[in-house]
């Protein structure tokens, strides 16, 4: 039996334990809270990358972005420019001309190809009439058919005259000159050379694939090491119509930039497994345009501000941090469909309304706009006042919606992190609207790295940086040159005989796809 007088004591001992043990337990409540908050945002982070190996393996590769509010719009979405004023006049009246479906033919080829005529003549015994004479051709039925006629590798022998005086005199003997080539060492000619670039490059075929081919079928002894040996040789006298190519880029105000990885395997002071980087970059005026393509294995962003040394206006790029110097020598235009893409496979892999989804949405309204600016053949300045009445509000719109929602959102879940590259680069993002000029996404560009992409995975990597630059070099040839309408092939059989006789500025200038007047029949 306790006294009395130590009762209130007693209690207060108790209330104090109690008090402890709840603050501890709220304690512990906070620290479970905060690890059961991350244990979530661990497992969303884990099931959207599950998401998207999924979709990577399984799943469709299409962006494209259907609203399940409105599933049925797509339908009428291509369609919506074929409806004239009339049409829209005459609904009143209950009737609705549509626009008949046409079906896309291919473009026909505008090189006229050689024509071979052979007549197949009718036997003799047919040829007598019954009256006694002789039947005569009066026409003939004619059928068109293609005809594949292998390539063919002959031996092309110079033989040079050499001239002396028949009477032995002291005259001097003359030797006809050696004619230039662009490879003097090389015992092959300039249509030889541009096959090999071509068919290596744009055609992806690997040089143990054209060892292969030209000794098992043409009987031709050319060793890979020695084609690539060639390859690399050309760059030297290239070398000049690739700076002015570069010069027609830096001059003009608008240009883009995009890089993928190469793998090389012979780098100083670095592993083979080392990704290096090749960079391709679109710019130019319209009738004057390049694209160019350039290696760099380290220190990036000191790379693009040194290429683009002397350019001033605005360069479309990523959200990479390769890029992130460009401010300090260009005005930086950012891709809007990188932004769009880190909101779509959220979208994918979610049921529902969604934010991912309302963000698609904004921009499926953005790039609706673009298509109309498209579809009917805007000029720059008309594109810019198209965008500055539509474009603008809804970016403004869009950016608000941003601003609200991302307070609700956890910040390294996707969803946040796709907000936050929003928010983060909305200047650049917008950037667009300044100048009708400028796109909405780097895409074209991203275009032009996807042929050196499908080449990669065909030869898969570079021997050396030597290599890699030569490769570089070759594909903007043949892709600028592509740009101008010119086949890759008759253009380096030209530029290749040419280029020995280049002395000046003014004859390389001559050299440069949008000046070069190719005649492909003497090119063969």
């Amino acid at each position: 039996m306790m006294p009395e007088e130590n009762t209130p004591d007693l209690h207060q001992t108790i209330v104090n334990e109690l008090r402890e043990e709840n603050s501890l337990l709220r304690g512990q409540l906070d620290l479970y809270q905060k690890r059961c908050e991350q244990y979530m945002q661990a497992y969303d982070s884990l099931q959207h990358q599950v998401n998207e190996l999924l979709r990577n393996r399984f799943g469709k590769k299409s962006e494209r972005f259907i609203d399940p509010q409105h599933p049925q719009a797509d339908f009428f979405e291509n369609n919506a420019l074929i409806f004239s004023q009339a049409d829209i006049a005459g609904e009143a009246n209950g009737d609705i001309a549509v626009a008949p479906y046409t079906r896309s033919k291919h473009k026909k080829a505008d090189k006229a190809l050689p024509r071979r005529i052979e007549i197949i003549p009718v036997s003799d015994e047919y040829k007598h009439c019954t009256c006694g004479a002789r039947k005569i051709v009066i026409r003939y039925e004619s059928k068109e058919s293609l005809h594949y006629q292998p390539a063919v590798f002959e031996i092309l022998e110079q033989r040079r005259e050499v001239v002396a005086c028949p009477n032995r005199c002291e005259s001097e003997i003359v030797t006809a000159p050696v004619a230039p080539h662009v490879l003097p060492k090389a015992k092959v000619t300039e249509a030889f050379l541009a096959f090999l670039v071509v068919s290596k490059l744009d055609d992806r075929q690997p040089l143990y694939h054209l060892e292969k081919q030209l000794a098992e079928r043409y009987g031709v002894d050319c060793s890979r090491q020695t084609m690539a040996r060639w390859v690399i040789d050309l760059m030297a006298p290239m070398q000049p119509i690739y700076n002015l190519l570069k010069d027609a880029v830096i001059d003009y105000d608008v240009a883009s930039c995009d890089a993928t990885t190469l793998q090389v395997l012979n780098e100083p002071g670095r592993r083979a497994e080392t990704k290096s980087y090749v960079y391709c970059i679109r710019g130019g005026p319209p009738e004057t345009g390049a694209i160019l393509y350039d290696y760099n294995d380290t220190q990036h962003q000191v790379f693009v501000k040194t290429w683009f040394e002397g350019f001033a206006g605005y360069l479309h790029v990523d959200g990479d941090n390769f890029f992130d110097a460009v401010g300090e020598v260009a005005n930086r235009v950012n891709c809007n469909a990188h932004a769009r893409r880190k909101f779509e496979p959220i979208a994918q892999g979610t049921k529902g309304k969604g934010l991912a989804k309302h963000a698609l949405r904004f921009y499926k309204d953005l790039y609706k706009i673009e298509r109309e600016a498209k579809n009917n053949g805007y000029t720059p300045a008309q594109r810019h006042a198209l965008r500055q009445e539509k474009s603008k509000p809804l970016m403004d719109q869009f950016k608000a919606w941003l601003h609200e929602m991302y307070p609700t959102v956890l910040p390294q879940s996707p969803l946040g992190k796709a907000m936050h590259y929003c928010i983060k680069l909305w200047s650049e993002l917008t950037r667009f609207l300044l100048d009708g000029r400028l796109e909405i996404d780097n895409n074209l560009t991203e275009q032009e790295i996807k042929p050196l992409v499908i080449a990669r995975k065909n030869f898969l990597f570079a021997a050396s940086v030597d290599g890699a630059r030569a490769l570089c070099m070759h594909f903007s040839f043949i892709r600028t040159a592509k740009l101008h309408g010119l086949d890759p092939y008759h253009y380096y059989v030209k530029l290749l005989k040419r280029l020995p006789y280049c002395q000046s500025v003014e004859d390389y200038e001559a050299l440069l796809p949008w000046r070069i007047q190719l005649d492909y029949a003497k090119e063969e």
